[in-house]
């Protein structure tokens, strides 16, 4: 699997603002899927999380549609940073882990395991 193959994408429709922005993500998705790639991460973000009493789509809606189209969906905030590092933390847990490529240019970085002892510098 190369770079390439691999997509995650976030929709941020304004869930407090219009209903048509909501209609726009589900348009998104439809092209996205349209794509045929397998290893695309769709996340679906329900914008301005923090304006309640102006919301158009409510939280239900935004997860069943999710649930239906392989999405996951997370409720978020720009303004006051709820979820907004979440969804980006999650989108990445579900990225396929990439094999190292056969014959790789320049350095390659390995995840080690932590070691128990502590180590210095200079002695």
């Amino acid at each position: 699997m190369t770079p390439d193959e691999i997509t995650a994408v976030s929709m941020d429709p304004d869930f407090a603002g219009r209903q048509d922005s909501f209609a726009r993500a589900k348009k998104w998705v439809q092209e996205l899927q349209g794509q045929g790639n397998p290893n695309m991460v769709l996340a679906l973000a329900g914008n301005k999380c923090d304006m309640v009493e102006k919301r158009k789509v409510t939280p239900e809606e935004a997860q069943a549609y999710a649930q239906d189209n392989g999405l996951f969906f997370m409720e978020t905030s720009a303004k006051t940073a709820i979820n907004v590092n979440d969804i980006f933390y999650e989108i990445a847990k579900r990225l396929p882990r990439m094999q190292p490529m056969q014959n790789p240019s320049g350095m390659m970085l390995t995840d080690r395991p932590t070691e128990a002892t502590t180590s210095r510098c200079c002695t």
